[in-house]
């Protein structure tokens, strides 16, 4: 009886762990028809901040499940490796992988630096369940840069990528 006890209260112990777990390293999105969606806006551009400028604590709210670092290196490592093309923002013609090297050789640059991404995207709204799907069509990077006096000048584009679905 004694050993049943003990058992049982292991036993209890690791469901009560595994079961309050609630990180999950991946998302699973079930992949939904989008016949029964309606598009709301074909292609919309979306800006997003996504370091706080400063002590905002909406800023911090709004970004505090943001993993800005991972978004940031996995949108780099797949340029150098070729799985996205690099554009240049204002012309949308692509760059090389030396001038991606350019960017990230300025002193004006650092992926720390960057804090401002801009998407553009397809929504589409099901009005039966009313719920919404968003596709990301591309993503521009963008840093940060100052004047000479070290005042907050506003942001520059390092690079487009466009996404592939």
């Amino acid at each position: 009886m004694k050993h049943l006890l003990r058992f049982l209260i292991v036993l209890i112990g690791c469901i009560n762990l595994i079961g309050c777990n609630t990180k999950e390293d991946k998302v699973n999105v079930p992949v939904e028809s989008l016949e029964s969606y309606i598009v709301v806006a074909d292609t919309i551009i979306t800006d997003v901040v996504i370091k706080n400028p400063g002590d905002d604590e909406w800023t911090d709210f709004c970004l505090r499940t943001l993993d800005k670092k991972v978004l940031i290196d996995n949108l780099f490592k797949a340029v150098y490796s070729g799985k996205l093309v690099p554009y240049e923002f204002f012309s949308d013609t692509v760059i090389t992988i030396q001038d991606v090297k350019a960017i990230e050789d300025d002193p004006e640059f650092s992926r720390e630096k960057i804090a401002k991404v801009q998407f553009e995207e397809k929504w589409y709204y099901n009005e039966e369940s009313n719920s919404m799907i968003k596709k990301v069509h591309s993503i521009m990077l963008a840093y940060e840069i100052y004047y000479s006096t070290g005042e907050f000048k506003g942001y520059k584009p390092a690079f487009k990528v466009y996404l592939n679905n």
